[in-house]
């Protein structure tokens, strides 16, 4: 690790003004959520469903393409492989909004209270809660896991060369340090097997997240491709923010000769490219319900796109998930340019946030006009800076870049 290298890990992620506006944003949301559900309830425990399903599967989505890096050994994408694997720092906030919802799931669910037939032996709470929470448990373990065996070359490598390194963080992850030959090696094989595990599991709790919490709002509907929709959207909005992080890494911290524009192209590749995955699982799923034309799944759809409120946002959604990101990810220049970068990936997580509020606040809201007001606004801000304050504390306890990683070197941006 050069001297350069060493001054980049060691510069502020955020300013002291900015961390104390985002824990304001994070308390103001908190605030406005407990205020909605004494004024509206059900908006309320809606907006938390959303960011929920949003946040949580951006946390987890990170973890993943960590992982997908390492079993892919893509060296280009080692400088953002701490980066991607940072959004574990979220996890206790996901747990925490998880809980509420499990506990709160009487005051929001509408299977509860309806009568469901044969439905009944799936959509219950005892069961439902205990897959929900068995299922997170599984995910959150093996990610930690994973992100453990991932930094702790790294912070032994510190601690060995004599780097300054926070006490308790040189204590939890030298323990038994056997050396950076040795260390290396085990990390490389925990991460070989832990990585294939995550990866399975990821598209299992994803899925039944999915089948849980949006198409369980809807009496009648039903689609076998909900699950790998969704997921597939979080692995979207995954590379998106990944975008996001590679752009900032550059311009807050000066990392150009790990993070170069040629690496911001294969990013904007991959954007594109689950641009194209995400648009064909919504044409799949929806070119069968208009063939079958039948009305338990029409309804879902028509209550969204047909003479109702929700039509102009389905079409925003449309544009900002699919169109726009086609259109300019089809510039080579646009790919290569941060600012150019950062303005389609923005553009997407916005439009994929707005995404999952329409998948659930049209099954529980029954007025007519949109939802959408000071609750939603200042708790879907809340939980962004909760998210934000939680990455970047992450960040900035353990090195940016992996660099015990053997892979990792200027020539990796080529």
């Amino acid at each position: 690790m050069t001297a350069a290298d060493r001054a980049m890990l060691d510069r502020p992620l955020l300013t002291s003004g900015s961390r104390f506006f985002l824990v304001a944003a994070a308390l103001v949301g908190l605030l406005a959520f407990f205020v909605g559900l004494v004024t509206d309830a059900t908006r309320a425990w809606s907006v938390l469903l959303v960011n929920f399903l949003f946040w949580s599967g951006l946390g987890h989505a990170g973890v993943a393409f960590s992982a997908i890096f390492h079993v892919t050994s893509a060296r280009w994408a080692r400088p953002l492989k701490r980066v991607a694997e940072a959004t574990i720092a979220f996890l206790p906030a996901s747990a925490l909004m998880l809980l509420a919802l499990l506990i709160g799931l009487g005051a929001w669910a509408p299977w509860m209270h309806e009568s469901i037939g044969g439905r009944r032996v799936w959509l219950n709470a005892p069961f439902l809660i205990a897959r929900e929470a068995l299922g997170f448990l599984l995910l959150g373990g093996l990610s930690v896991a994973y992100v453990y065996a991932s930094v702790r070359p790294d912070v032994g490598l510190l601690h060995e060369s004599g780097q300054p390194v926070r006490p308790a963080l040189a204590r939890r992850f030298s323990n038994g340090w056997s050396g950076l030959h040795a260390e290396r090696r085990i990390a490389r094989q925990r991460q070989s097997r832990l990585s294939v595990a995550l990866l399975i599991v990821y598209g299992y709790v994803l899925s039944l997240q999915a089948f849980d919490f949006i198409m369980s709002l809807d009496r009648q509907w039903f689609s076998a491709l909900l699950g790998g929709y969704v997921f597939v959207g979080d692995l979207y909005m995954g590379v998106a923010f990944l975008g996001v992080a590679a752009v900032c890494l550059r311009t807050r911290l000066g990392v150009s000769p790990h993070v170069s524009r040629d690496q911001l192209y294969d990013i904007g590749r991959m954007l594109l490219g689950f641009c194209l995955l995400w648009g064909y699982l919504f044409w799949s799923q929806y070119l069968v319900i208009w063939f079958g034309d039948l009305p338990e799944e029409t309804a879902f759809v028509a209550k969204r796109t047909v003479d109702s409120p929700w039509a102009p946002m389905s079409w925003v959604v449309l544009a900002g998930a699919f169109a726009v990101p086609f259109v300019m990810l089809l510039s080579r220049q646009i790919k290569r340019h941060p600012a150019g970068l950062l303005t389609v990936a923005g553009v997407v997580l916005a439009s994929m946030w707005l995404e999952r509020f329409i998948l659930v606040a049209p099954s529980l809201w029954t007025g007519d006009h949109l939802p959408i007001g000071p609750v939603e606004v200042f708790v879907t801000a809340g939980v962004g800076s909760l998210f934000a304050l939680s990455y970047t504390a992450f960040l900035q306890r353990v090195p940016i870049l992996p660099i015990a990683d053997p892979l990792l070197a200027p020539e990796a941006a080529r």
